[in-house]
């Protein structure tokens, strides 16, 4: 069981001006499912924590999608050491933040091949044509060579997107570093009970950025309202987070 643990947050605050931003280290607990049958568990765990007033972090691996719906499959376990979900237990953020090194990476190169891309399209372009689903997420894996300082590459990826929702995750044997434009959920709880008083989504399909012109500003929304495309792609995922 891995007892170290150090995590970054630089998130915008949906409830409050300005970003979250905030480090931690030497975790109270870890919390770590080594199997899909033990993520249930381990996220009924973080969220007795999380409700006592402790700070919660951590993630849950695509490939832990059977845990929530047996119809659900994946095709291979998460990458070698990482778990299917981990989370550390934190009492509250530290100061200052952890000093960054120098690192390098090589050439990216995609795992899938290109006769196994053309196969995929074609199949789901047959299953939309029958009706089996109207909308596909397809990604596939890149894989480079990387020595030095995780930390320091994820300052280079928020420094890239400044405006993203950004996490550093460090459980010793393996690193995460997230940068995304999106915000999946964030959810704003009364502090006595359990009752929701504001969930706020910020997908981008369907999307534009707003500008300080009004002219430019109504032309992107006509653009929205004018483009199947964008309508389309904002119905589905309207839909996926609802």
């Amino acid at each position: 069981m891995v007892q170290h643990a150090y995590c970054e947050l630089d998130v915008p605050h949906p409830s409050q001006p300005g970003r979250l931003t905030a480090a931690f280290s030497n975790p109270l607990r870890i919390l770590s499912a080594a199997t899909a049958s033990e993520v249930a568990a381990v996220l009924d765990e973080a969220e007795s924590w999380s409700r006592s007033g402790h700070w919660v972090i951590g993630f849950v691996a695509y490939e832990a999608a059977p845990a929530f719906d047996r119809a659900l499959h994946t095709f291979e376990a998460p990458p070698a050491g990482m778990p299917y979900a981990a989370f550390a237990v934190y009492h509250d953020p530290d100061q200052p933040r952890r000093m960054r090194h120098a690192h390098q990476y090589g050439a990216w190169r995609n795992e899938t091949a290109r006769h196994e891309f053309d196969a995929a399209m074609q199949h789901i372009k047959d299953g939309i044509s029958e009706g089996d689903y109207y909308q596909v997420n397809y990604t596939a894996r890149l894989r480079a060579s990387f020595s030095g300082d995780a930390l320091s590459l994820f300052d280079d990826l928020r420094g890239s997107q400044p405006e993203a929702y950004c996490a550093f995750l460090d459980f010793g044997d393996w690193q995460i570093c997230s940068v995304s434009p999106e915000l999946f959920f964030y959810w704003d709880a009364a502090d006595n009970d359990t009752a929701v008083r504001n969930l706020t989504c910020r997908p981008m399909k369907g999307t534009a950025p707003r500008h300080p012109d009004p002219a430019q500003d109504h032309a992107a929304a006509q653009h929205l309202r004018d483009s199947p495309k964008e309508r389309a792609e904002n119905l589905m995922i309207v839909d996926l987070v609802r």
